[in-house]
């Protein structure tokens, strides 16, 4: 009906040449098709999903975020009770699967991972977002001290520039990196090493910031082969092996409850209810939006 009401007012007008009449015939249609893709689009938007009509079939569908740092990802709710997420983290994105349900305001994801999948290793030339955080750090820092003879900030100046370098300096730490975005998983417990060719090189330190784990420069002869994890509660530790060059430091992105840091496999999300639907808040990665299919 919408779209033939907008149609109806060219055939009322005067009589006019082929031309006008052809013309606004046009123009008459385009508002047509306009219209009702506007009203399709109205019909198949997010459901208000407010109080009693927040039921499991009515949160079914895409969610994305929208903003934050992992903009771009996708939660997508089956009405079968299967969802699928994929978190946009690059260069690597992290995905899971597996099965969801609502229970007293919280959606919780009950993921069904491979678990060679759950850990992986980017180096640190890839964390486009963290380099530029570190050379706005460093920039500042000269700002702050542009004589070249001020020592002040100096060691600190030193250890920004080595990070930046596209290989890793002789003499200057080795940083690595943890980061849970899937659970939200502390990781605390867990022990970092480099592996030498000549034996293990351990951390001298974690720093207070986040869970950078900061190591000694190997030794003139010492050849790094790989980063070792040991987890607590398995019996064997992972490894990951460090292709040459050696980069000034490296992020690991594991899924905590997928190797057992966590009671429970599950993942909640608060579910949030507002005018323009209901809203998906996962704790430490972002809020998932109803997106129209």
């Amino acid at each position: 009906m919408l779209a033939l009401s907008l149609a109806l007012p060219t055939q009322a007008q005067e009589r006019s040449s082929p031309v006008d009449v052809a013309g606004r015939a046009r123009l008459a249609a385009q508002q047509a098709v306009d219209a009702a893709a506007g009203l399709d689009q109205a019909q198949g938007g997010p459901s208000s999903c407010v109080g009693e009509a927040c039921t499991p079939q009515a949160l079914a569908g895409r969610y994305r975020i929208v903003e934050d740092g992992y903009a771009g990802s996708v939660l997508e709710l089956g009405g079968d009770g299967n969802y699928a997420l994929t978190l946009v983290m690059h260069p690597m994105p992290r995905s899971s699967k597996g099965q969801w349900s609502l229970d007293d305001g919280m959606l919780l994801l009950h993921p069904r991972d491979d678990l060679a999948d759950t850990v992986q290793l980017v180096p640190h030339e890839a964390r486009s977002a963290e380099r530029a955080q570190l050379a706005q750090l460093l920039a500042d820092l000269e700002q702050a001290h542009p004589d070249p003879a001020d020592r002040n900030g100096q060691e600190e100046r030193g250890e920004l520039q080595a990070q930046l370098a596209d290989t890793h300096v002789a003499g200057r730490p080795l940083f690595v990196n943890l980061l849970d975005p899937m659970s939200g998983v502390a990781s605390d417990g867990i022990q970092v090493v480099l592996e030498l060719a000549q034996g293990e090189l351990a951390a001298e330190g974690r720093l207070p910031e986040g869970n950078t784990y900061r190591f000694p420069s190997p030794a003139p002869g010492q050849v790094v082969t790989g980063l070792r994890l040991h987890f607590p509660g398995m019996d064997q530790s992972l490894r990951l092996p460090l292709q040459p060059p050696l980069r000034p430091g490296y992020q690991v992105l594991f899924d905590g409850c997928a190797i057992g840091l966590c009671e429970s496999a599950t993942m909640g999300l608060l579910l949030e209810q507002g005018d323009d639907g209901a809203r998906l808040h996962a704790l430490g990665v972002g809020m998932f939006q109803r997106v129209n299919h």
